[in-house]
Order: structure tokens, then sequence, then C-alpha cells
């Protein structure tokens, strides 16, 4: 059986990761949602840490793009913010749309493509239709805007059957 909420890699932060193992994952592609996964939802800028890890992941030989239900405004300034190249904004996760449309763009394979987010119900449900790699953060902030509420509501529904089950439980991190 599939688990389509189930991160293949779960991390506290993003900072975490151990791009050593994606690489020995076959990654070549990092995709990168925005809120409250690289910053908080309510932060208007990137900061330090972002950059600094982005360029991380650039200088290891792995491309970086940004894709984001944020809209246009939020996510081509965030995108250039942080020079990368290229962001998909207004996804609509869990559809994968934008998330193939980015492997199209970048000429590579879903088990060649990571997907890095903070949520069950939007990123790692669209990674698993995408058929990605997929990687779980914990999220920057525990607030979060009224629609991620009612996500967040609908997960831990998840996180206890995956935790009843011995699948995947909440705050195990792989770090």
């Amino acid at each position: 059986m599939k688990h389509y909420f189930k991160p293949d890699y779960y991390v506290r932060n993003f900072e975490n990761i151990d791009i050593q193992r994606l690489k020995k994952a076959g990654i070549r592609l990092l995709l990168c949602d925005i809120d409250n996964t690289l910053v908080a939802y309510n932060d208007p800028d990137s900061n330090e840490r972002v950059k600094k890890f982005l360029k991380k992941v650039e200088h290891s030989g792995l491309d970086v793009a940004l894709v984001s239900n944020a809209s246009p405004k939020r996510a081509k300034r965030f995108a250039k913010d942080l020079d990368v190249e290229h962001v998909f904004y207004l996804s609509f996760k869990p559809t994968p749309r934008n998330i193939k449309k980015a492997m199209r763009y970048y000429h590579v394979a879903p088990k060649q493509t990571a997907l890095l987010g903070d949520q069950l119900l939007t990123d790692m449900l669209g990674a698993s239709l995408a058929g990605c790699y997929k990687i779980l953060t914990a999220p920057i902030i525990e607030k979060d805007k009224f629609d991620t509420r009612i996500n967040r509501f609908f997960e831990n529904f998840i996180y206890r059957h995956y935790s009843k089950k011995h699948i995947f439980k909440k705050g195990e991190f792989d770090d």
C-alpha cells in the first residue's frame, strides 16, 4: 500500500537536510515550498539562513526552484530575493501540475526530484501524486493562515493513524 502522506525524509528544519543523502538517492532537483517551510507564512522577507542553505544546495550540484501556493507577488519577490531562477506560484498543491512543470523545465524524472514542504495534505500528497521524493519539515512557526489551520486539523488524523500503525510518528525526525 502506498503511503501518500508519509515523507521519505523528515527533518526538524530545512537546514538539517543532508544534501549528500539526497545525492545518493539520485536527486538532481530540490523543489521548495516557501510559507512555513523556508520562512514563516507572515514574514514578508527571506533571511540569511535561507539564502545560505539554498546556496549550499546549489553549490552541491543540485538545481533549486520554488513551488508554492503563494500569490505571484509574494512568490516572485522571494525568488528574486533568494536569487532562485525559477518559481512556480499558485501551484494549488496537492495538484501536481506545477511540480511536473518544474520537472519538465529542468529535464528531470520524478525519481530525481525532491519536494520540501511542511504540510502533509498539500506538499507530501502533491509530491506523491507527482512521483517525487518527499521531504517533510516541521513548520517554521506554529501559527498558520486560516486555510492551513483547516489542513492541520485533518493532518492530525493522518499523524494519529500512522503513529498507531507504527508507520511514522510526528516529531520523530530523521536528522
